[in-house]
C-alpha cells in the first residue's frame, strides 16, 4: 500500500523488517543490473574526468538535491528550492574551475554564503508571517549542506592532483577510492547482516541492519583498503589501507543511517524511484556523500601532503 503527498512522492508505509526484505529480495536482479550497467560508466568517467566528471557529480548533487527538497514537502516543509538548487550545483562548479584555473585561490566562501543566507532570507520574507519561516530557511540550507558541499567532493577528488603537480591520470583512482570502499562495505554488511545478524543496530531507524552486519562491513572495508592498495591505490601505505578502511566503513554506514534517518521521518522506504532495484540518487549515494570527503582530507593531510 503506498500513498501520493501535494508535492508527488511516492510514500510507502514501513511495515517491519519482513516486507523490507522481501522488497529486496526482489529487486535484487534490478540492483545487479544497474550495478553492471553503471560501474564501467563510472570507472570510464573517472578516467575522461574534466567536464564529464563534473556534469557526474552535478547529476548526483541536482537529483539529490531534488529528492531532499521533495522529502521536507512530504513532511510539510517549504524549502526555498531555486535559491537551494543553484546553491547546491554552484558549489561544485566553483570547485571545479578553481582546481582547472587557481582564479578563485583567495575564494573561501565567504561570499557565497553571504549572498544564499540573503537569498533564502529575502524570499521567505516575501511569504510572509505565520510560514514557519525558520523551517523553511533551515531546511534549505541543511539541503545545500548535505547534499551540495559534501557531494562537491567527489569532483574534487578528481581534480585533486593540480594542487600537488601530480599527473592528471591519477585523480582517477581518487575518485574512485571512496566508491570502492563504500560500496564493498555496504555489500559486505548486507549480506552478513542477512545471513547472520541477530542484534539490531539502530531498529528505530532501520530495522534490516544489523551489529553483525555492521562489523562485517567495517572488517570486509579494511580489506577493500589493502585490495585498494595492490590494485590501483598503490600510493597508499599498508597503516592507510587500514585507516581508510575504519573511516570509511564506520562513516558510510553512518551515512546511510542518516538518510534512513530522514526517510523514516517522512515514512518512506526510498527517496524515489529513479534507479532500478536501488531506490532514488540519495538511496545509492548516501554513504559516498559521507565518504567521499572524508577520503578527500584524508588524502590532502596525510597521503599527499603528508
Amino acid at each position: 500500500m503506498t500513498s501520493s503527498t501535494g508535492a508527488g512522492v511516492s510514500v510507502a508505509p514501513i511495515e517491519g523488517n519482513i516486507a523490507v526484505s522481501d522488497a529486496r529480495d526482489a529487486s535484487l536482479p534490478a540492483r545487479i543490473l544497474t550495478a553492471v550497467i553503471f560501474l564501467p560508466l563510472l570507472v570510464l568517467m573517472a578516467r575522461v574526468g574534466g567536464i564529464v566528471y563534473l556534469v557526474f557529480t552535478l547529476f548526483v548533487v541536482g537529483l539529490g538535491l531534488r529528492e531532499f527538497y521533495l522529502l521536507l514537502d512530504a513532511k510539510g516543509l517549504s524549502p526555498h528550492w531555486k535559491s537551494g538548487m543553484f546553491a547546491g550545483l554552484l558549489l561544485p562548479v566553483a570547485a571545479y574551475f578553481r582546481a582547472r584555473t587557481h582564479r578563485f585561490e583567495e575564494w573561501h566562501g565567504d561570499a557565497f554564503l553571504t549572498v544564499l543566507i540573503g537569498a533564502v532570507l529575502l524570499a521567505e520574507l516575501r511569504r510572509g508571517a505565520g510560514k514557519e519561516a525558520i523551517a523553511n530557511s533551515a531546511a534549505t540550507f541543511l539541503g545545500v549542506l548535505y547534499i551540495g558541499w559534501l557531494g562537491t567532493h567527489l569532483v574534487a577528488l578528481r581534480e585533486l592532483p593540480a594542487a600537488f603537480g601530480r599527473p592528471y591520470i591519477e585523480g582517477m583512482s581518487f575518485a574512485l577510492l571512496p566508491f570502492f570502499l563504500t560500496w564493498i562495505c555496504d555489500a559486505a554488511a548486507y549480506a552478513f547482516g542477512r545471513a547472520f545478524g541477530r542484534i539490531k543496530l539502530m531498529p528505530s531507524i532501520s530495522p534490516a541492519k544489523s551489529v553483525e552486519g555492521a562489523a562485517a562491513g567495517l572488517l570486509v572495508a579494511i580489506g577493500a583498503g589493502f585490495a585498494a592498495r595492490a590494485w590501483f591505490a598503490r600510493y597508499l601505505t599498508p597503516l592507510d589501507a587500514v585507516a581508510l578502511g575504519v573511516l570509511v566503513g564506520v562513516f558510510g554506514q553512518l551515512g546511510d543511517l542518516v538518510e534512513s534517518l530522514l526517510k523514516r521521518d517522512v515514512e518512506t522506504k526510498d527517496s524515489s524511484r529513479l534507479i532500478p532495484g536501488h531506490g532514488g540518487v540519495l538511496d545509492r549515494f548516501d554513504s559516498v556523500l559521507f565518504t567521499a570527503p572524508i577520503v578527500y582530507y584524508y588524502l590532502i593531510f596525510r597521503v599527499l601532503g603528508g
